[in-house]
Order: C-alpha cells, then structure tokens, then sequence
C-alpha cells in the first residue's frame, strides 16, 4: 500500500510538473500572420483543461499600432479548451497588432499558465470579388475546353431525362440548376427527384442555389447566390437558420458541414494584393492573390478556429496555375470532410491535393498529390487533377471526383483510395472510369452510398449524374436540359411533403409589407414582412401627427418571411403608421387602435 501511494504522488507531482510548462498550443491568428482580416477575433488554445472561474477581462491585452488598445469580450470555448477574443472595434488596414496573454488563468489542476505574446500583419486593403466569383473561375475553365453552351431550358422545373435505369438504390437526388451560359433561359430551384426523373420537391429560387444537401440533422441546406449565405430550411421547408464566415470573410458556395454538436465547418476566398515580382521572375507587382480559408463556427456562429492557406502554403505551389497573372487563385479550395478522429480533410482544386490539418493546432498533418505530394501512389500512375470533393468512406478509405483537366487526353472519373497514413501510401482500391470517357472539367462530386453503390455528378458535362454498382455497371443514368447544369448531386432519403414552386414559406423574390392583421385591432396584431436578403429591419410607429411613438423592430433577420407582434397597451385610439425600413427598401401602413 504505501508502495502504491508514493507512486500515485509521484504520478501527481508529474502531472502537474508537465501541467505547468507553457500550455499555448494553437492561436489565430498564428505568430506573425500577414493579411488578418481587420475584423478578426483572436482565439488561443491551451493543451490542459481550463479553470474557467480564472478568465477574468484583463487575461488578455491588445494592442494594434495605429488603432491602440482593444477591449473585448472574451469567451471561454467548452470541450475545446480555448478562449475567444472579440474586439469591440476593428483593427485598422495594414498595421501591426500585438497580443499578450498575461498571468492569472490556470488549468483546472490549479498550475498557472505563463505568459504568452505573439504579433501579426493586418490586410493592406479590402478587396471584393463577389461571392460566386469561385465558380465563375471554373466555368471559364469549362469554356476553354468546350466553348458557350447554350440552350433554351423550358420554365418550369425541369425534369431530369433518364436514359438508363438498372435496379438503382432507392431514394432521392438532391440537386439544383443553372446555366453556364447567361443568356439560356433557367429559372433557379431546389430539387429532390425520384429515381424516374421526376422531381419530387422543386422549390423556386431567385438565385443561383448550390450545394443543396440533406445534412447529418436531418435538414435541408443550400447556398444563396445573391446573398452569399448558407440556409438551413426543416422539413418542411421553413428557413429556421443561416450560416455565414465569420472576422469579415465572405462566405463561399463550395461547402457547408453541419457537426453533430451543431457547430459547422465553411471556407472564404480571401483576396489580398501581392507583389509577385518578388516571388517569381516576371511576377505582376500589383497581383491579386486568393487564399482559402477554413473556419469552424459554433452554435452561437462564433469562430472558434480558423486555419488560413497564407500560413501554410505557398503561392508557388501550384503546379498549372500562371503566376504572373494579374488575378492568383493559387488553392481554390472545393470540399472540406470531418474525419473520423476529428481532424479536417480539405480538397484544394488548383494545387491537385488533398490536405489533412489537425482542428486542435492547426498544423497541417499530411499532404497528398499535386507539388507537395507526400505519399506513394500505388496502381495509380496518373493521379487525380483539378479534383472536386473529398470523403471519409465508412471502410476507412476516401473518395473524390477527378475532374482530371490535365490528363493526358483529359478525363473524368470517381476514384477510392486505401491510405497508409503511416507508411504515407496511397492505394487505388476503386476507380470507375465511363466508356467512352466523359470530362466534366469543372464542378463534380463523387458519393459512396448505403448499398455500395456510386453517385457521380460530372459537373461540366452530359449526363449531369451516372450511379454505378461495385463492379462499375450502371445502375442509372439522367440528365438536365441541355446547357443546364449542377454543381453536385447526392443521393439520401426524403420524407417531406412533396412541393412543386415558389412555397409559402419560401424566400421571396422582393422586399414586401404587408397590412397588419387584425386592423382594426385592441389590443395585439400580427405585421407580415418579406426578405429576399438577410437585411436589418426597422418598424416604427407612427402618430397621426408623423411623431414617432415606438419601435416594434429594429434587428437582424434572414432572408424569408417574418411576423412581428405588437401589443397596442398605452396607446390611446386612433390612427397611426408603421413603416419599414430594410437596406433600400422603406413602406409605410395604416392601422388603427379601437378602444
């Protein structure tokens, strides 16, 4: 017995011996970062658990050089030991800023954590490209191989064309539409089609809609074209949440991962001016240069991590990318995964990789294909090119679709790959190629679904999806109209109500108010408003004299339709007029009190 106790107070002593060395394992941004964002938190993550009673308001200082000390409000991230930074202002472009993590907090063992200071680089300037600036780069990609489509797609929700049917998996196609040619006649939608072709839910848009899915809760998302958001809609179709980048980055259509602890995963395009005559011979001194960035929201939308290519990649790792262009996409990020032991696997088009980053530090564990390749490939000479999308299979293995732009003639395929993540190999386990080849040289995804089977998207290309058994049969074939197009396909299982059109409860197409209802009324009524776009809303009341008498809203709402309530106690009869105000959009009403 006495044994066993010096040993457990050795292993005590130990612990807490290793508990007290320096504990600051990640931060965002990273120690001499350049082009932060202005608007960016400040998240630093610690290796032991947190006493969070010690994380007082003077725990932190910030400084910038031109815009001074920043206070905040500091958050404590549970299950992830960090704590989040929010400045109540923003940093100003192209300075200095410097952190200090002073004494005080303490891990949950009662050891103080030391101090820890780092510095970064803000952006020079903000520049905006527009939020689907991302695949309008791959449809002029698409136009170098096959030119302007165009067809004149009918009006209605269009009916995919099935030309091969084989005993598919039972379930539904999850896609939406849209031309690369802006002169084809396409009306937006949301699709969930049966198996024979026919839609089984088409939900009007007015944009462009991409990466619609069903995600692991069991809702609907997709994203917004015109207002750069992801939406969450229920079952039945009601907008209930959105998701969008945070620390000022535009959100981008790629990709949205909902966790099952209902955080998300999204990346932004992040376009900064660079000198590139001093990175490669010839290089456009006044370049614009796009990087990618990763960010992890949690339920309350806050990013509590955030990984950025600057700090990880090079501009000169691309392989096919011109470097002395005027505009640099040097990643072109397209698909980010959860791995199983909850690390982050990212598909970079325009590097030929895909990456793995570890979510508790950030650092990047393995890079496999393009410049930077670290693994064997094996029975797979070629590789994959310019892929789309990256999954973690059930067998272990991952799945993408290699658009292979530069194949030697190019093809597209799905390819599986066994890895050794020890031993660094890459084993190509599947792959299913058509005869004849098909090349969709933009857009794609590549699906393993339930019963072993394979959806493939082909993105740029005719037919829009091929599903394919194991030994590479076809078990169902379909295609869009001619010249309308999908930027990717799943397959999943659909219970909702079956719904063809624009939908009650739909985002509509113009701001709207609508007459308050009752009216007249004592003492409560309903005011109905509509929002093509997230906007700040304001309603005030008016008296028959115009004074302002009460603010009914005056907050931000998502794009849909919204009710507000207002309760008339106080006020004396009469007539009076509301009006809203929302971006560039101002109405005014009439209602009258009855006592």
């Amino acid at each position: 017995m006495k044994k066993f106790y010096c040993s457990f107070i050795f292993l005590f002593l130990f612990t807490l011996y290793i508990d007290s060395k320096p504990l600051v394992i990640y931060s965002d941004p990273v120690p001499n970062a350049k082009y932060v964002s202005v608007n960016n938190g400040i998240v630093i993550g610690f290796k032991s658990e947190l006493d969070e009673r010690t994380l007082t308001s003077t725990i932190i200082s910030v400084r910038g050089e031109k815009s001074g000390l920043h206070e905040g409000e500091i958050l404590f991230i549970s299950g992830q030991n960090r704590i989040l930074f929010k400045p109540f202002r923003s940093f100003e472009f192209n300075e200095r800023v410097y952190i200090k993590l002073n004494k005080g907090i303490k891990t949950s063992l009662g050891a103080e954590v030391e101090q820890f200071s780092f510095s970064f680089n803000t952006q020079k300037k903000k520049i905006y490209r527009g939020p689907t600036k991302s695949i309008e780069d791959e449809l002029a990609e698409v136009r170098k191989y096959i030119g302007n489509l165009n067809s004149n797609s009918p009006l209605d929700p269009p009916y995919l064309n099935v030309t091969i049917s084989n005993n598919p998996m039972p379930g539904q196609t999850f896609l939406s539409n849209f031309p690369f040619n802006p002169n084809t006649q396409n009306i937006p939608y949301l699709i969930i089609s049966e198996n024979t072709g026919i839609p089984y839910v088409a939900i009007q848009k007015n944009a462009s809609a991409l990466d619609f899915k069903k995600q692991p809760n069991g809702n609907l998302t997709y994203y917004h074209g015109l207002d750069s958001v992801f939406y969450e809609s229920d079952v039945n179709y009601n907008t209930i949440d959105q998701y969008v980048c945070g620390n000022g980055y535009t959100t981008d259509v790629h990709e949205l991962i909902i966790l099952d602890n209902g955080h998300s995963l999204l990346m932004s395009y992040d376009s900064q001016p660079v000198d590139m005559s001093k990175i490669v011979q010839g290089g456009n001194p006044n370049a614009i240069v796009i990087g990618l960035i990763i960010q992890e929201l949690d339920v309350n939308k806050n990013v509590v991590f955030q990984w950025r290519s600057w700090d990880h990649f090079q501009i000169t790792d691309p392989i096919y990318v011109n470097l002395l262009d005027s505009v640099i996409d040097y990643v072109h990020g397209n698909a980010i995964d959860r791995d199983f032991d909850g690390n982050i696997l990212i598909s970079s088009r325009h590097l030929d990789e895909i990456t793995k980053i570890n979510r508790i530090t950030g650092d990047v564990i393995w890079r496999l294909g393009g410049r930077n390749n670290q693994f064997t490939f094996i029975n797979d000479s070629v590789r994959f090119s310019y892929q789309h999308g990256i999954r973690r299979l059930q067998n272990g293995n991952i799945i993408l679709y290699d658009n292979g732009n530069n194949h030697t003639p190019p093809y597209s395929r799905a390819v599986e790959y066994t890895l050794d993540e020890q031993n660094l190999t890459a084993t190509l386990s599947w792959q299913y190629r058509n005869n004849p080849a098909i090349f969709g040289p933009a857009m794609g995804f590549a699906q393993r679904l339930s019963n072993g089977n394979t959806l493939i998207s082909w993105g740029a290309a005719n037919p829009t999806i091929t599903e394919v058994t194991p030994d590479g049969k076809i078990a169902l074939e379909m295609s869009l109209p001619q010249g309308i197009f999908t930027y990717r396909a799943f397959k999943d299982n659909w219970s909702g109500p079956q719904t063809i059109g624009p939908g009650t409860n739909d985002i509509p197409l113009n701001y709207s108010l609508s007459q308050n209802y009752p009216n007249p009324f004592n003492p409560s009524t309903r005011i109905k408003f509509g929002l093509p776009y997230s906007s700040f809303v304001s309603i005030k009341l008016y008296d028959i004299l115009g004074r302002e008498v009460a603010t009914i809203v005056n907050t931000d709402f998502i794009a849909g339709f919204h009710t507000a309530q207002f309760n008339s106690s106080g006020f004396p009869s009469g007539v009076y007029f509301y009006t809203i105000i929302a971006r560039d959009f101002k109405e005014s009403k009439k209602m009258v009190i009855v006592k």
